[in-house]
């Protein structure tokens, strides 16, 4: 799979030599969103997180990619693709808005649950995917003429106007919230429990889907603002500590939680810290590498636990308590990685 970042604007001619071979092509707005904030880092600070969706680069992104797709005659031989829809428990919203995407020349769809999937079929006997691609190919020349506008709004970099000068603190400060709740509730499963994608409630308790492209964007997007000034070490790590009760409070009752607060030192705190303190300089800003090395940490303390219960419990059917002690097991995460040059 290519960097979405890599190929917008020459996918054609980075497609072309595989178009014998070609099957499938698709946007991910999610993945893209994180190449882009990491790969305009220096560039400025960029738009609160909901407006990103509105900027140029999206509309243009997803126009080329299915434009691409009739360019390179995939129509009637492979799937142009689109992106996830993203709140699992809102069906009702997405059997109104998904058909759009077919409308638009997709022919199939990421959908987050099989309840999903039986839905969203349903737009495709509304919608004749056959006839809107087929409309498509047939005005070729007019879409291929696109091309160079559409490169230009790719090229367009979703920056906050003057610096962010213009935002209130309010605006400022909910954004922040939000990216830093959003992140907190998916690092506390996946490095606290071992899972990963999956649904994750927002700051309104709203259950969204949430995986490693959407904890990049968060962790990216407060990076990026916190190098540019639009906040401050302080005011972030103020953020986090806050955000981490309301997270805390929505994972009550859940089976082998580990509360952030108030200790701030377990092995998802000290991840989720790494992601946002040093993700200017993670390569690509992914979040692969720090979530599976401190998964290994929270694995190793749990194994000294369970030692340390073995110890503590009857030995020989209750009759004698063990009065040895536990052995010490150091337990300290490997390095980052060194950044890319």
């Amino acid at each position: 799979r290519l960097p979405d970042i890599s190929i917008p604007v020459s996918r054609p001619c980075t497609l072309r030599p595989l178009q014998e071979r070609l099957f499938f092509i698709n946007t991910g707005f999610l993945d893209r969103t994180g190449d882009e904030i990491h790969t305009s880092m220096e560039a400025g600070p960029m738009m609160l997180k909901a407006d990103l969706k509105g900027a140029p680069w999206y509309s243009n992104y997803e126009e080329s990619n299915v434009d691409c797709g009739v360019a390179l005659k995939l129509v009637g031989k492979g799937q142009i693709g689109k992106g996830m829809w993203a709140a699992p428990d809102d069906m009702a919203k997405m059997v109104r808005d998904k058909g759009a995407q077919l409308a638009a020349g997709a022919s199939t769809a990421w959908v987050p649950s099989p309840t999903a999937a039986t839905l969203h079929a349903l737009h495709y006997h509304a919608t004749s995917v056959k006839e809107v691609q087929g409309g498509m190919a047939a005005r070729a020349a007019e879409i291929a003429s696109r091309a160079s506008s559409q490169a230009a709004g790719l090229m367009t970099i979703p920056l906050l106007p003057a610096g962010g000068k213009s935002l209130s603190a309010d605006a400022i400060q909910r954004d922040l919230d939000n990216n830093a709740q959003g992140l907190l509730g998916y690092v506390v499963r996946w490095v606290g429990q071992g899972v990963g994608c999956s649904k994750v409630p927002d700051f309104d308790n709203v259950q969204l889907m949430e995986d490693r492209a959407t904890l990049r964007i968060s962790s990216q997007h407060i990076a990026n603002w916190l190098h540019h000034g639009v906040v401050n070490e302080e005011q972030v790590l103020e953020t986090v500590k806050r955000m981490a009760a309301v997270v805390d409070k929505q994972n009550l009752g859940e089976r082998g939680y580990k509360p952030l607060a108030p200790s701030f030192d377990g092995p998802e705190w000290h991840a989720a810290l790494e992601l946002i303190f040093k993700g200017r300089d993670i390569p690509n800003g992914y979040t692969e590498e720090t979530l599976s090395r401190w998964r290994r940490v929270r694995k190793a303390m749990e194994e000294v636990e369970e030692v340390e219960q073995l110890f503590s419990k009857d030995a020989g059917g209750g009759k004698d308590e063990l009065k040895k002690p536990a052995p010490e097991v150091q337990i300290s995460p490997s390095p980052p990685p060194r950044p890319h040059a």
